[in-house]
């Protein structure tokens, strides 16, 4: 019999990875796993919110969605595309929790960080923090980290280094334990690219894939 959150990441696949960011919504589950078994938090709350936190992308075009990467984009554009799509992620995620009847004490909750993973400012619960921990770890993943060496044609070095730079940043993690695998995750990507072995295959995402 399929668990809970195996029963909400099958209904939200189709609306998953639409920012041509295949395997985001399986590396930031792995992520948001081993946060919870490192930082604590409740599974409860993190792992519906993880899985659904993106699929708002998914009732957007595809120029709308890639407004966020456009280097003629106003920040006022790139704001208005995230907000957009943190809405809609609400109303996919509000639809999937309740076709399956999961409880509105955790309901509510998710639906909050959903609402501003990608704006708010500040972190308001342990719970968020977590999530949106999750969500910045793909960029230093090799899926994530491949991806955008790819999209924006970036040398590894200079990537690494970029990286490397925003991890103590106020505000960029929630969590030391975060920032703990931020700099692991980095240390593998320059031991691959420095052996001249490729980055970015989902397979290979030392984040892992959904456990089932």
């Amino acid at each position: 019999m399929k668990t809970t959150y195996e029963q909400i990441w099958e209904a939200a696949l189709p609306f998953q990875d639409k920012r041509d960011d295949a395997g985001h919504a399986a590396v930031t589950y792995g992520f948001a796993q081993k946060l919870v078994s490192l930082a604590g938090g409740e599974p409860q709350v993190i792992f519906p919110a993880i899985i659904l936190h993106d699929t708002g992308w998914s009732r957007l075009t595809r120029e709308e969605r890639f407004v966020i990467f456009s280097p003629t984009a106003t920040r006022d554009d790139e704001l208005a595309v995230r907000y957009r799509h943190q809405e809609e992620g609400v109303a996919i995620a509000r639809k999937i929790l309740g076709d399956l009847a999961y409880p509105e004490e955790w309901t509510s909750e998710i639906l909050e960080i959903i609402s501003q993973h990608d704006t708010r400012d500040h972190f308001i619960s342990h719970n968020e923090g977590i999530v949106r921990d999750a969500d910045k770890l793909w960029r230093f993943s090799d899926v994530g980290f491949g991806a955008d060496v790819e999209r924006f044609e970036y040398e590894p070095d200079f990537l690494h280094d970029k990286l490397v730079g925003q991890i103590p940043s106020p505000m960029f993690f929630y969590s030391p334990t975060s920032r703990e695998l931020a700099l692991e995750e980095l240390a593998a990507r320059k031991r691959e690219y420095a052996a001249g072995m490729p980055v970015g295959t989902i397979e290979a995402s030392s984040a892992g894939v959904m456990s089932k």
